[in-house]
């Protein structure tokens, strides 16, 4: 979500905890903040002339709420409610074009769609461990709005909470649950479906006290969603704006709970089944490992379940004021903003992305506090922390885990391969815990025939000794792969190898397995700062075997001899580029384009 610089006072506002502890049978009845999913960004390094660097998954990066919009009331200086309650509510029947995003409930029935209809935990034996719904939250949904079954249009409220048995972390067994589906609906018309994106995150209800002053709307709640707003104290705006931040899942104004981020079991795969009437398609990428997808048709339903564990992704923060930032550091960034920007030609990368911890726009430094916090998934956020690495002694701040995958964007998947943009089905998921990573999906090398993906992190974790390890998966219908390469329909052949900035090879460990029609891809245990993943298919010629030569029975005594088969015989070649090594076999074997015979 790109929250508006008033939402960013309150989305890091500290936790001041008061009154009593909310407990509950699922949860453990002492507060407890996680030394990785508790972690906010620290207050005093949040002051008027800061300039500090922000790299990591945010919950904030997709629109984590509810929310039926009317499109042109959407705008910079909106001064109309754009929310509607539904298609038929009378404030908007005007509307020709409308933008959801829908927060799907839980299933009550069998004939419901667009529901949530199981989630699980999973073993190293294989037990299963269902989850048992709870309730919503928060309590109050800011733009809750009902849907419509025969426009496809799925009903949007607040995320739901599962308590788990069995599945129980240090502060008990609550997991916050959301699944988003998010497209447009012309009146009359029939519902999209452009992306959806998903979490399960173990948390703890604690006590918090909101206080947001930009807040004008008339309950005052102004939980996560589209709010009237000061406008910079000279009237009003209607815009998003969030109450959850970096250590809360989500908040709940109204009963000034807050569902604290608490650390996952350990050893758990965890799982999630929708159910929905329209199919995603596309690609997605998933802050998770060892994912499994299953799509399945019920009557005029998709059934999806993704299974797979969680993972660790770090996060880099560094706090400096601009006036003692180091010069070489301080010269990517704008003077009269602190946004990431090209110096030759003066203009901000990638949007500038950030936040603002003042209301106060100056270009004066002395009186602004910005922070940069590019998203994740882009080739400039690689390079801009790859900046900031030096500063840190290459090493992450916290380690927080993650269960969530989403759908790329249009613009993550421009450029990209046309066998990867066939948005009729779900092509694929390819997931990774590196800090900051390639935009769409991998990169096809024609000349080399590889799939390459780039990835960014720190090399070392928080206590700067140990090194931090990379998992790499990539999980696609095999007909995709297929598609790429103009494979036939036997068996494919894959192999991953791992090329540091420097171009030496790098060792991990990597499976590669295809099944149900789905090829998967892991590597695992390689190691940062800007290291690229390639994966190589192949496929072995078919070799033709004559049938045997038949022989006419002239006599009885005379046995027929077939003709014995002939059957090319496989060589083996090894080929090279640069460092790169690469052996190659079949009956007529030839180096891949770029590489030279041995």
């Amino acid at each position: 979500m790109r929250f508006s610089f008033r939402s960013t006072i309150a989305l890091f506002c500290s936790l001041f905890m008061v009154g009593a502890v909310f407990a509950s049978p699922s949860q453990s009845a002492e507060n407890i903040i996680d030394v990785n999913q508790g972690w906010v960004v620290p207050d005093n390094t949040t002051g008027l002339g800061s300039q500090n660097g922000y790299f990591g998954e945010r919950s904030s990066e997709d629109r984590d709420y509810s929310a039926l919009l009317d499109q042109a009331k959407i705008g910079p200086k909106a001064q109309e409610d754009p929310t509607c309650s539904s298609l038929y509510d009378p404030k908007c029947s005007a509307a020709q074009n409308f933008i959801y995003y829908a927060q799907i409930p839980v299933c009550n029935s069998a004939i419901e769609t667009n529901c949530i209809e199981a989630v699980s935990a999973i073993d190293t034996s294989g037990k299963v461990y269902p989850g048992s719904f709870m309730r919503y939250f928060p309590d109050t949904a800011q733009n809750k709005f009902e849907g419509s079954p025969s426009a496809n249009l799925p009903s949007g409220g607040g995320a739901s909470l599962f308590n788990i048995p069995g599945a129980e972390g240090a502060a008990g067994s609550t997991y916050f649950v959301s699944f988003i589906m998010s497209g447009n609906i012309s009146k009359g018309g029939s519902a999209k479906l452009t992306s959806v994106h998903s979490r399960i995150v173990p948390v703890q209800l604690q006590p918090k006290q909101y206080s947001f002053p930009w807040c004008l709307s008339e309950n005052k709640l102004c939980n996560t969603g589209w709010n009237k707003l000061n406008n910079e104290g000279s009237g009003y705006i209607w815009n998003e704006s969030g109450s959850s931040g970096i250590g809360c899942a989500d908040g709940s104004v109204g009963e000034s709970l807050c569902a604290q981020k608490q650390a996952y079991p350990k050893d758990f795969r965890f799982a999630l089944k929708v159910r929905l009437s329209i199919t995603p398609a596309g690609w997605m990428h998933g802050r998770m490992t060892n994912p499994e997808i299953s799509i399945e048709k019920s009557g005029t339903n998709t059934l999806l379940t993704v299974t797979a564990n969680p993972i660790g992704v770090p996060t880099v923060y560094k706090h400096f004021m601009w006036a003692d930032m180091p010069t070489k550091l301080q010269n990517n960034y704008d003077p009269s903003s602190g946004k990431y920007f090209d110096r030759s030609t003066g203009l901000v990368i990638n949007g500038g992305e950030g936040w603002s911890n003042t209301i106060s726009r100056s270009t004066d430094y002395s009186v602004r506090a910005w922070t940069t916090a590019p998203s994740p998934y882009s080739s400039s956020a690689m390079d801009e922390l790859n900046l900031w690495l030096p500063y840190v002694d290459n090493t992450a701040t916290v380690v927080p885990q993650f269960w969530s995958f989403r759908s790329l964007t249009q613009r993550e998947l421009q450029g990209a391969n046309k066998c990867f943009t066939d948005l009729t089905a779900l092509n694929g998921i390819v997931t990774t815990n590196a800090t900051a990573y390639s935009p769409g999906p991998p990169v096809y090398d024609k000349d080399a025939g590889d799939l390459n993906y780039q990835v960014a992190a720190p090399h070392y974790l928080p206590n700067g000794a140990d090194v931090f390890k990379g998992t790499y998966d990539l999980v696609m219908r095999s007909e995709v792969a297929r598609c790429i390469y103009g494979f036939s329909n036997a068996p494919i052949k894959a192999s991953i190898s791992i090329v540091s900035n420097d171009g030496t090879p790098q060792i991990a460990t990597t499976v590669v397995n295809e099944k149900n029609g789905w090829l998967y891809l892991t590597a695992n245990n390689f190691q940062f700062s800007s290291p690229t993943l390639k994966v190589s298919l192949k496929q072995d010629k078919v070799i033709a075997t004559p049938a045997p030569t038949p022989t006419p029975s002239a006599t009885p005594s005379a046995a027929a001899t077939p003709s014995p088969q002939v059957i090319a015989k496989k060589l083996s070649i090894t080929c090279i580029k640069g460092k790169t090594v690469r052996k190659v076999t079949g009956t007529n074997p030839k180096c891949p384009a770029g590489f030279r015979s041995k």
